[in-house]
């Protein structure tokens, strides 16, 4: 698996008149390209919503976004051949008319299964391509292969960083410093245990919620375990929760997805209708497995610390973080910062320390249970 990403770099750009842009157009901030296993995504981030069109052409194949209302600066123009052996040959740009850019995906060969469609906030124009067959062909068998062999690397997300902090308390404690601490307890205790341990982020940095679970589908990790603190608009909001992925959920799930995916409530209509052609029933059983393991643990840890710790119990949602992950993925809100008392608790080393005890020990209790289904043989 490899990223081809960030900003596209190389195309001759059409001249169109004296080049001059047009007042009142939006702009294409960011252009990225994934490679995943069974396909590879194309994504066209732009400042603001906008109309769009898609088209299919043959010689040579290609697929092309025409973008309404937007400009496209150099070197977002630019071109970008991949040479892996995924479906998508290159990946270009340019200003089609002074008011409509567009984007080409060339393709290897005519025929081959794509769909578009957008997310919300900020506003995402995506193109999957498909390496073979149709969108409801079963996965290449390099997806599943998390089931067949034992536990060994797990990969640890600290939420936000950088330009998105993430929640915050009253008194100015940030999401992304509680988890980042919270993750790099975690790191050296699943250390102690003997499992390979990596982190999506060691610093105040920001990544997309795509750079994350690409990270651990690169690493090849058997584990992927996204770490976040609450928010609740009522102040007296508290406990811990667990997730994963899935296309049923309840109001208040939506409100955590939305504040995690950085949308809104409404826009996660969008996203559940695409989770709908996602294959997620192969390893939602062991993403339960995961989460009620960690669950349990880390409430347990936190009670012994802090008493009166509420258990908001394992939950199913469609967080955008969890939607590529090529094994075990779950997310996890260790308390609210909203919640004074909470907030409070988040700043000891008591708290990180007894955080990740918890989560350890259930990621560990996971391990070891795979790893006797394993000799099983089931």
């Amino acid at each position: 698996m490899r990223k081809a990403s960030g900003l596209l770099a190389g195309v001759v750009v059409l001249l169109l008149g004296a080049g001059v842009r047009p007042p009142g157009l939006g702009d294409v901030a960011d252009v990225r390209v994934w490679e995943h296993p069974g396909y590879t995504r194309v994504v066209v981030e732009l400042t603001r919503p906008a109309e769009y069109e898609t088209h299919v052409l043959a010689d040579p194949p290609r697929v092309y976004l025409d973008i309404g209302e937007v400009w496209i600066q150099p070197p977002l123009r630019d071109a970008r051949t991949l040479e892996g052996t995924g479906p998508v040959r290159q990946v270009r740009g340019g200003q089609n008319t002074l008011r409509r850019a567009r984007v080409v995906v060339q393709m290897d060969r005519a025929g081959r299964a794509h769909r578009t469609f957008h997310l919300r906030d900020p506003f995402r124009i995506v193109t999957d391509v498909y390496w073979e067959g149709s969108v409801q062909e079963t996965p290449p068998t390099t997806v599943s292969s998390f089931d067949l062999r034992p536990v060994r690397r797990v990969v640890i997300d600290p939420g936000h960083g950088g330009k998105d902090p993430g929640a915050r308390s009253k008194k100015g404690l940030s999401e992304e410093d509680v988890v980042l601490r919270v993750a790099r307890a975690l790191r050296e205790r699943l250390k102690g245990e003997g499992l390979e341990v990596f982190l999506t982020r060691e610093d105040d940095r920001y990544l997309t919620l795509e750079e994350r679970t690409q990270i651990a589908n690169d690493r090849g990790a058997d584990l992927f375990v996204s770490i976040h603190a609450n928010a609740s608009p009522n102040k007296r909001s508290n406990g811990v929760e667990t997730y994963l992925l899935d296309t049923r959920y309840d109001r208040q799930t939506a409100r955590v997805a939305a504040r995690e995916n950085g949308t809104t409530v409404e826009a996660l209509d969008d996203l559940h209708k695409i989770l709908v052609s996602l294959r997620l029933g192969y390893n939602e059983r062991f993403a339960a497995r995961l989460a009620h393991r960690i669950h349990h643990s880390l409430v347990k840890a936190l009670r012994q610390t802090h008493g009166d710790t509420q258990s908001l119990g394992v939950k199913r949602g469609p967080f955008l973080v969890l939607f590529t992950a090529q094994m075990p993925a779950v997310l996890v809100e260790v308390g609210f910062l909203s919640n004074r008392a909470e907030a409070a608790r988040m700043k000891s080393k008591k708290f990180v320390e007894a955080a990740a005890r918890g989560i350890a020990t259930g990621i560990v209790s996971y391990r070891d249970e795979h790893a006797r289904r394993l000799l099983a043989g089931r």
